[in-house]
């Protein structure tokens, strides 16, 4: 293990806030759709009773270090399948489950490939929007490892998390913000887990009645370790499309050392049943 990764990361200040600006001012030069792609952030809201929704992508990241070894390599999420259900107007819960995670060119590693994890959520939804008001709304998750550990694709432990979410409109531009607790097992200690504060702000812009464009930071800040490190992350991107069907793309770029350089992510959203 090189020094780096005992140490754990940091994250980069030097050359990434000019990319930040740059990523937020593209989402933000210009109605809000309801689903999450190509965003981490979530939004408050939620979907009418009945609803089912799947959204399917893939993501891709240049230069990512392998937190067992800290070296570089370019990583692979695909798919990324998340079923969203909405038992009541107010609740939403959702299966997520990564089909496959790849790594090329590890150097140590070569090209590998495992099972991606399975994460479980549900959001309660506590406030609706008003004049002067957010939507507020609570989520909880909790990720379940299936990734191999053993040649770094992931750290096979353990993670949960507690967020509120808040939700509102000012003018033409949707505004969503997440902030909440994040426990992450260690993945070379056992019996020992880092504590984060989890985060994320979004920003929708409406262009025409089927074109909008989106940008986020997210992250979780904290004391990080090999495996279970302090990441930040920005985002920015469009979504295209109405009704049951939408697709939406971004490019990503990494803000932590322990995130990698530029990346892409795309996907798709349908509607399966609009409601009861």
């Amino acid at each position: 293990m090189t020094d780096r990764a005992r140490r754990g990361y940091r994250l980069r200040v030097s050359g990434d806030r000019a990319a930040l600006a740059a990523l937020l001012a593209a989402g933000l030069a210009a109605p809000a759709l309801a689903q999450t792609r190509p965003l981490l952030t979530e939004e408050a809201t939620t979907a009418p009773a009945g609803r089912i929704v799947l959204e399917a992508g893939a993501d891709a990241i240049r230069a990512e270090p392998n937190f067992l070894t800290g070296r570089a390599r370019d990583r692979y999420d695909l798919p990324v399948l998340r079923l969203v259900f909405s038992p009541a107007g107010n609740v939403e819960m959702d299966l997520e489950w990564v089909g496959r995670v790849v790594a090329r060119k590890d150097p140590d590693f070569g090209t590998v490939s495992d099972w991606g994890d399975v994460t479980l959520r549900a959001k309660w939804r506590l406030v609706d929007e008003a004049p002067g008001r957010p939507a507020v709304a609570a989520r909880f998750a909790i990720t379940l490892p299936e990734t191999s550990f053993g040649n770094g694709l992931g750290p096979n432990a353990l993670r949960m998390a507690a967020q509120m979410l808040l939700t509102k409109r000012a003018g033409g531009i949707v505004l969503h913000a997440n902030a909440g607790l994040g426990l992450f097992d260690e993945v070379l200690r056992p019996h020992e887990q880092r504590d984060f504060l989890v985060y994320g702000l979004a920003a929708e812009r409406g262009l025409t009645r089927s074109a909008a464009l989106v940008a986020e930071v997210a992250g979780r800040r904290g004391k990080g370790s090999p495996g279970a490190e302090e990441r930040a992350e920005a985002r920015a991107g469009v979504r295209l499309g109405r009704g049951r069907l939408r697709v939406d793309a971004a490019v990503r770029r990494g803000l932590a050392d322990a995130d990698g350089t530029w990346g892409l992510t795309a996907g798709f959203t349908w509607v399966m049943r609009a409601e009861r």
